[in-house]
């Protein structure tokens, strides 16, 4: 939505500047200023476009998508700013509903930083690459089959010195490897 709202406001800003450069009002042209003002146009319809579809695909999700499961593993900045606050991704590592794999996918959650906690359980709809955070649950409403995936991904978050492989055969504990043994 960000992109989407900046490019319209670039392009408000841009096209009637560059329409006054290009002497579309009667006045007189300037050739360089137009070109230099003509890449700003394209530059905010690139924003927009990006913008839109980004919004489309959220719909398609919300609408088409599978519920899973699955751990807010990091939450880091976009690169985004709106009145001098930084915009906000969780890094969500899930059960896609389809492969029954642990899969990773980023979701844009806004510019609330504590919205939500890291190593907590989220309830998801995932629809072609995309997936939606609908809320933050307790773990009792996680189903176990899916728990059994998620859990060992809880302690790779934070500075808690171990670490689990993504294939779950291996387990690092202060530097040392240890095999999963059945």
């Amino acid at each position: 939505m960000f992109n989407f709202t900046f490019g319209l406001i670039w392009l408000a800003f841009s096209i009637p500047v560059f329409l006054i450069t290009i002497g579309f009002f009667g006045g007189e042209s300037n050739g360089i200023a137009a070109i230099t003002l003509l890449l700003f146009v394209i530059i905010g319809f690139y924003l927009m476009i990006k913008g839109l579809k980004q919004i489309i695909k959220d719909l398609k999700t919300k609408r088409y998508g599978m519920e899973c499961y699955g751990i807010i593993g990091d939450i880091k900045e976009t690169g985004a700013y709106k009145n001098h606050r930084p915009e906000y991704k969780a890094i969500v590592h899930f059960v896609n509903p389809e492969t029954h794999q642990i899969e990773k996918l980023e979701e844009i959650i806004g510019f609330d930083y504590d919205k939500y906690s890291l190593d907590s359980y989220v309830k998801c709809k995932y629809y072609q690459g995309d997936i939606n955070i609908e809320e933050q649950i307790y773990g009792y409403i996680v189903p176990e089959a899916i728990k059994e995936y998620l859990e060992p991904l809880r302690m790779n978050s934070g500075d808690s010195g171990i670490l689990v492989s993504d294939d779950r055969e291996y387990v690092i504990i202060d530097g040392v490897r240890y095999r999963r043994e059945y």
